[in-house]
């Protein structure tokens, strides 16, 4: 693979070790991938950054790396943490664990990475534009990012994301060529959505049904709003790291050039029907009733907080039932202003930013059983809660009734 002068002054540490290594890890990558060479990018989002999920280690990797004053060369931000940086006390998160967060959040900051924490940093002002390489680490942003944007981007651990931000490379290899985005998979979809967690169940079961270097191409879709693709990108990339799609007359390589969708035909064809998306609610369901009403994962966006206001307007939360929004920084001060989070809190919800229920230590903060629109949160949660937490997915409107009464 060719390096540039400056890739090889990097990668012989005469720009200290922590680029050293982080160069290496890079180059490394690139090879395994037959990269003939690395480029350089403006944007990079990490993930790694709740304590819950990167642990001890990674909290020790981080503050040696901070102690060596290196920054990242990129707009880099981070992936939730595992808790609102703010208002942790209120989300009854354990002081140990808190204490542990930030100082992975202080380390990142240190190395320039901004403490942005949030899954959707396209809604946050880390957005490629149409075609630009970057270098994202949360499946569900790189799904986003490469399908309904049209940037590129390909699967990043948090890692290697912190260590293309620190360089400023990454290899040319992937689903950052044209060859390697065309499509392979067509999905017709032979049912008409109803609500937006049936395109959550939608990308679930594709997920599933699909190789890992598939790119689907779905047809049928013509009305999908971008929130609705969110949710999609998000189930897919969950259940079977599918980190790009098309959607006919929707996303935007698929409106540019018809020329994407397949090299000659479909390497196969799947129909989805009604059938398939009940099994997927039938899968994601929980036994127990529910304590936490989640929404936000991927977190929300302004017209989805929007749209839990006018929901949870004129009802009021009850019982021992929470109902918790999760969003990014930037809606939620957005949301304050439009007065969205005062309607929600008068209900008796709460609205927390910087983290979500996957991410956040849910089974140490009292909840056992978690309802959400989400396919992704209802797939990961009994797994990253060792069985201890259930979790359930349910449309928007149907939680929203579920963990509340009119007022």
């Amino acid at each position: 693979m060719y390096l540039s002068q400056g890739d090889e002054r990097i990668l012989n540490g005469e720009e200290g070790w922590a680029l050293a290594k982080a160069m290496k890890l890079i180059v490394t990558l690139g090879e395994l991938g037959g990269a003939k060479k690395l480029i350089s990018i403006k944007k990079s989002q990490v993930a790694g950054v709740s304590y819950k999920t990167a642990g001890e280690p990674t909290l020790d990797l981080l503050e040696s790396l901070a102690e060596e004053d290196v920054k990242a060369r990129t707009r880099a931000t981070l992936n939730p943490a595992g808790m609102d940086l703010e208002r942790w006390r209120e989300m009854n998160v354990p002081s140990l664990f808190a204490e542990k967060q930030l100082r992975i959040c202080k380390a990142y900051e240190k190395l320039g990475v901004k403490a942005s924490c949030t899954c959707t940093p396209y809604l946050s002002g880390n957005r490629p534009c149409y075609g630009e390489c970057v270098g994202f680490s949360e499946s569900s942003a790189i799904a986003y990012v490469n399908s309904v944007i049209g940037g590129r981007t390909n699967r990043h651990g948090g890692l290697d994301a912190l260590s293309a931000a620190l360089v400023g490379r990454v290899p040319l290899m992937g689903y950052l060529l044209d060859e390697n985005r065309r499509g392979t998979l067509l999905v017709k979809t032979g049912f008409k959505p109803r609500s937006e967690s049936d395109y959550a169940a939608l990308g679930y079961f594709i997920g599933k049904s699909t190789k890992t270097d598939d790119v689907p191409v779905y047809s049928g879709l013509a009305r999908a709003s971008k929130d609705e693709l969110k949710l999609l990108a998000a189930a897919s990339a969950a259940s079977g790291s599918i980190a790009l799609f098309h959607v006919v007359g929707v996303t935007p390589e698929a409106r540019k050039n018809k020329q994407i969708l397949y090299l000659d035909k479909p390497r196969s064809t799947i129909e989805v029907t009604a059938d398939e998306v009940r099994s997927v609610y039938s899968e994601l369901s929980a036994d127990a009733e529910p304590d936490l009403i989640a929404i936000g994962c991927p977190h929300c966006s302004i017209d989805e907080v929007r749209q839990v206001s006018g929901l949870i307007a004129g009802r009021r939360v009850e019982g021992k039932v929470k109902l918790w929004v999760f969003t990014s920084q930037r809606v939620f001060s957005e949301a304050e202003r439009k007065g969205y989070v005062n309607i929600i809190r008068s209900s008796g919800g709460d609205v927390f930013k910087d983290t979500c229920m996957v991410v956040a230590p849910i089974e140490d903060m009292g909840f056992k059983c978690v309802y959400t629109n989400s396919a992704k949160a209802s797939f990961y949660i009994p797994r990253l809660t060792n069985n201890k937490c259930q979790a359930g997915m349910h449309p928007l409107a149907e939680c929203i009734k579920i963990g509340t009464q009119k007022a």
